[in-house]
């Protein structure tokens, strides 16, 4: 690419969504046998939407630890997306409160990713998921491999 950005996709992915028994997992998939992947439950609620922005945070803090400063995420998420470019800058703004007044859903998750994206460039793209995007797929196995991990 030559811009300078790692590239790395990260996904999100549980089982019975929204109901008694979830089991949410996340996966950050940097390359084939890459020593960096990730398959984990997530913490807290066990949600989709917990998957995928724990998986992005554990990407940044990654990227962190291994002295990257540009970082290109790619995920299925537009929710995700959306959440960290759009929504974020006013609910930090409003004391984490939607523009209703409501509080944020999954504030300490955000809490998270705001803090882990602090001094690192973050490009964000958008893949349609099962689409048969190589790294895409990965990261969606390692995400519900780590939803097998909940408890």
């Amino acid at each position: 690419m030559g811009d300078g950005f790692r590239k790395v996709y990260t996904d999100g992915a549980c089982s019975s969504n929204g109901r008694s028994g979830a089991q949410a997992g996340y996966g950050v998939y940097w390359g084939d046998d890459h020593p960096l992947n990730v398959s984990a439950p997530v913490s807290g609620r066990a949600t989709n939407n917990s998957g995928e922005i724990q998986a992005a945070t554990r990407a940044m803090q990654q990227a962190h630890e291994n002295g990257i400063e540009k970082l290109e995420i790619v995920t299925d998420s537009k929710f995700l997306i959306d959440s960290a470019t759009k929504w974020m800058p006013a609910w930090k703004q409003n004391d984490w409160r939607r523009a209703s007044g409501e509080p944020v859903k999954n504030e300490s998750d955000f809490r998270e990713l705001d803090r882990a994206q602090r001094n690192l460039e973050v490009k964000w793209q958008h893949v349609p998921s099962h689409q048969g995007v190589h790294g895409n797929e990965m990261a969606d196995r390692l995400a519900k491999a780590g939803a097998r991990q909940y408890y």
